[in-house]
């Protein structure tokens, strides 16, 4: 097993296992409960780290993240209903619900 990310929270944690999972690269989430002993032990011993199972997938794995990471936001998209600014990864209007363009 190998880590290929120390999380800043169990969300960003779980968003990463979940990516990777769908790609057929089989992870696992250590110190996921870990959060309460926050001030009891170092802030770096309690921070979720997101492992592989498979060491050959490490740089496959770490090449994802890394995308991920790197990945630019989507130009807004605005509703031709209401009017309403929406994000670009968004299919539909927050506001009023009808299918946003392309």
């Amino acid at each position: 097993m190998k880590r290929v990310l120390i999380a800043p929270t169990l969300l960003d944690a779980q968003l990463a296992v979940d990516t990777l999972s769908s790609l057929g690269i089989v992870t696992h989430i250590f110190n996921a409960n870990a959060a309460g002993a926050l001030g009891e032990v170092p802030f770096m011993q309690v921070q979720p780290e997101v492992w592989v199972d498979d060491d050959a997938q490490e740089a496959r794995a770490r090449g994802v993240l890394a995308g991920l990471r790197n990945a630019l936001p989507r130009n807004e998209k605005t509703c031709a209903h209401c009017g309403e600014l929406n994000p670009g990864n968004f299919l539909s209007c927050w506001k009023c619900g009808r299918a946003l363009p392309d």
